[in-house]
């Protein structure tokens, strides 16, 4: 029996990837739903406060778009095995930053909602809806994201494996896709 864990086959690291990104998106809804039973219904907030939730969604959105899928490129002497090991801890790692970013929006949200004198489950519930969008568009594994950083890892000339793992089609980020 080997000490070491194997690495997880491509298939089985998109499916843990896909549970982890599920996970930590759902955990906003059951938080949601628990202040459902402890915050007031019936008050609306303050006009500042979902203009700042959506100002703080476009900020982190751009943040992330300026910032959220560097990093360094694969090198080009590593075997194809190697590659695909370090891309997928370097997406894993990246996508819990990621992650981290948008889910701010909705602590934050969750914080005003006990702290503000009105406005109870719907602050929460502005905060959280606009962390979910950002979790979709920067957190799920879906086409966009993995492209943006395997286009980053690969920028060096190695095939990273990621799109091939999450089954994303199309070598470029880009309009213009390579036949």
């Amino acid at each position: 029996m080997s000490p070491t864990t194997p690495e997880p086959t491509a298939t089985q690291f998109a499916m843990s990837t896909r549970v982890l990104s599920g996970t930590l998106m759902g955990a906003l809804v059951f938080i949601g739903l628990a202040c459902f039973f402890v915050l007031p219904l019936d008050e609306t907030p303050p006009l500042w406060v979902p203009l700042a939730q959506l100002a703080a969604g476009i900020a982190t959105h751009a943040l992330l778009e300026a910032m959220g899928y560097h990093t360094l490129p694969l090198d080009p002497s590593l075997t194809s095995d190697d590659a695909a090991a370090q891309a997928r801890a370097q997406w894993q790692s990246s996508m819990i930053l990621r992650f981290a970013l948008c889910e701010s929006i909705a602590i934050l949200s969750l914080a005003l909602a006990f702290v503000l004198p009105e406005g109870g489950f719907l602050i929460y519930a502005g905060g959280a809806l606009v962390a979910l969008v950002l979790m979709v568009v920067h957190v799920w594994p879906w086409a966009r994201p993995v492209r943006k950083f395997a286009d980053t890892l690969e920028s060096a000339g190695q095939a990273s494996g990621l799109r091939e793992a999450f089954g994303v089609l199309g070598a470029s980020s880009g309009p213009i896709q390579r036949l």
